[in-house]
């Protein structure tokens, strides 16, 4: 949300995300709430393409990594025969389309809510196969140190109640879908070390920071410089002219594993302009280290083309409140993204 060098003044509207239809559970899932393991909101049976619950993650053709992986392993628990690689392809999308026909679901290749409701299981020690390998991907990808094997011993058992701890959860070292839930949407390798996620984000071909300001020169204050400065350890820098100038500022994890996600889960090429440096509204959640601009989508300049639509749903699918872009005044040429305070 940076403004001009004669720095205008504006005040960020609001936009809230929506809240996701509830709708009653049926067989899978209603196994999972006699056992007490519903998540805080019942996933709808039917779906819409890229939209999900709170709670899930939609995945869909071209989505990557973990969650992807643990996708699979689920699928071939329940009768399919995928190859294991993390990659949302076609072969993929056809499974979870025969899925989602087999379980009376809208059929359209996308895993939301009613999704996963019917692929996820309760797991406990003694339980076998390759839904525990979903279940050991993503442990392991949460920073938990544990085998993908296909076996839920004792030590599984010990990393599952370390990640309940961690995630706030009821400690019982069973798998259910409020730990499939917060397994799926934590943040890679624990999910709060902001450090480890601002290196994952260096490590991103996919995402480029700038390193020059649109309004004024300070090398200590790019998005590239904050990226660095807190995987090094230390807050990122605001500019010497912005209404917070010169101040080191933590980002947000949440802010850090929306930015990794926009490229991980949802494919997106991006270039971000702006994180905590620049020249903002003086109430601007960018001091706050909450906020990141795009000014450009898969090699497409913001307002030149860009499909800033979908760059901007996904963000608020991503946990951002403030969400704007072209048709909000002052962001014609780029998306501000904004979590909240």
């Amino acid at each position: 949300m940076y403004a001009s060098p004669a720095r205008t003044r504006r005040t960020a509207a609001r936009l809230v995300a929506g809240v996701a239809a509830i709708a009653a559970l049926t067989g899978p899932a209603a196994a999972l709430a006699a056992a007490g393991e519903l998540p805080t909101t019942a996933p709808a049976a039917a779906e819409r393409p890229g939209r999900s619950a709170a709670g899930w993650p939609a995945l869909k053709a071209g989505s990557r990594g973990a969650e992807v992986t643990a996708l699979q392993y689920l699928l071939n628990s329940r009768g399919q025969s995928l190859t294991v690689d993390g990659t949302f392809g076609p072969a993929t999308t056809a499974a979870v389309k025969a899925f989602q026909k087999a379980r009376h679901l809208a059929v359209d290749g996308v895993v939301g809510a009613g999704t996963w409701a019917e692929l996820v299981t309760t797991l406990r020690s003694g339980a076998k196969g390759p839904a525990v390998k979903a279940a050991q991907t993503l442990l392991k990808a949460r920073g938990q140190a544990v085998a993908v094997d296909g076996s839920f011993t004792a030590a599984v058992a010990a990393r599952v109640k370390a990640f309940q701890k961690s995630a706030g959860l009821a400690v019982d070292g069973v798998v259910g879908a409020r730990t499939w839930e917060a397994l799926l949407n934590a943040a890679p390798s624990g999910g709060t070390d902001r450090a480890a996620l601002a290196k994952q984000i260096l490590a991103r071909k996919q995402i480029t920071l700038a390193t020059v300001h649109p309004g004024g020169k300070h090398a200590g204050s790019t998005a590239r410089q904050n990226i660095v400065d807190t995987a090094n350890g230390k807050g990122a820098l605001t500019s010497p002219w912005g209404d917070r100038p010169n101040r080191r500022v933590a980002l947000d994890p949440r802010m850090l594993n929306g930015l990794l996600k926009l490229s991980t889960q949802y494919g997106f090429r991006l270039s971000v302009s702006e994180i905590v440096g620049g020249d903002h509204s003086g109430n601007s959640r960018h001091y706050a280290g909450i906020a990141f601009d795009i000014t450009y989508v898969n090699g497409r300049h913001v307002g030149s083309g860009a499909p800033h639509q979908q760059l901007m749903a996904a963000c608020k699918k991503l946990g951002a409140p403030e969400v704007l872009g072209p048709g909000s005044a002052g962001h014609s040429r780029h998306v501000h993204c904004g979590w909240s305070r």
